[in-house]
């Protein structure tokens, strides 16, 4: 498949410059715009790569590949906002009024994109549709991620089901829909299971980090967080202590080297790898079965390995 980054870019930066009038909003849309054009569009390449493996053609895709990214880019300010643990990227350095104005500006570009987009007006709708169902998917697990409700396994699973594997189902879907073929089901089963397995993979990541991002620096229930706290006995109990608020993070700053022995003996991070790869594994099953994607296959694990 072509390089379609530079395209999608493209159909950004037009849908900017068509739409946002003002040159303060045209400066920060672009600041912005180049942090998620380091991470080359994953979402929106897949939306090409789903267009093209199930026959559609033309160059229309691009612009609702931007909608894609555009999307993602608002979803992606907001909750870093949420969340406080991203200090470096351009929204959270901006003032707070300006990166929250931005990140609803770009949600509503996104939707705009869409309707300009080329398509027979009826894809449009259903696509559309289905991008606002995932999108409010997502609003559900962010805010259990916000509110920490996650207390189990099951609660957990749920939580990424919603917030991270939702927006991999509206890129894959939205390549689908837009060629007039509907609802696919096991595309959508197959984004599901690759989204959980990024999202448990990140986590097992994260959790390696001493800084903002890591999930029990933040008392953050994970998989690996709730995992580790089923075996915080004896010598490790300052972790439960800490994750219970009993001790405060200026208690904890120097056991670092305490905290990874006693992630690497509790067997988290071998758990987590186990429960990430049992989903990676579904969503190969699952690529392999659906004939239009399986011949493609190469392109899709190459995007997903960089997402």
């Amino acid at each position: 498949m072509e390089d379609c980054v530079p395209k999608i870019e493209f159909e950004m930066r037009e849908m900017v410059k068509r739409h946002f009038t003002v040159d303060s909003l045209i400066q920060y849309a672009y600041l912005f715009l180049m942090d998620r054009l380091n991470e080359q569009l994953p979402f929106g390449r897949l939306t090409v790569l789903h267009y093209r493996m199930f026959g559609g053609e033309g160059a229309a895709v691009y612009r609702a590949a931007a909608a894609v990214e555009f999307l993602i880019l608002a979803t992606d300010i907001f909750d870093d906002l949420q969340d406080q643990d991203a200090p470096k990227q351009a929204w959270s350095e901006a003032p707070l009024p300006i990166a929250l104005h931005l990140a609803a500006a770009f949600l509503t570009l996104s939707q705009q994109a869409m309707m300009d987009s080329e398509f027979d007006s009826s894809h449009v709708q259903t696509t559309m549709k289905m991008m606002n169902l995932q999108l409010l998917q997502a609003a559900n697990g962010q805010m259990m991620d916000l509110m920490n409700a996650v207390s189990d396994e099951h609660s957990y699973f749920q939580s990424i089901k919603q917030k991270s594997a939702a927006l991999i189902v509206h890129a894959c879907m939205t390549g689908v829909m837009l060629t007039g073929r509907g609802w696919h089901p096991i595309v959508a089963e197959y984004a599901v299971e690759v989204g959980m397995a990024a999202q448990i993979k990140n986590d097992i990541r994260d959790l390696l980090r001493w800084d903002e991002k890591n999930d029990f620096l933040q008392r953050k229930k994970t998989l690996l967080t709730l995992y580790m706290l089923e075996d915080a006995v004896d010598q490790h109990n300052w972790i439960r202590d800490y994750f219970e608020g009993r001790l405060n993070e200026a208690d904890v700053a120097d056991k670092r080297g305490l905290f990874e022995e006693a992630y690497e003996k509790s067997g988290a991070m071998l758990y987590g790898l186990v429960v990430m790869r049992t989903h990676y594994n579904r969503f190969m099953e699952l690529m392999e079965s659906v004939p239009e994607v399986a011949v493609h296959k190469e392109m899709l694990l190459s995007i997903l390995a960089k997402e």
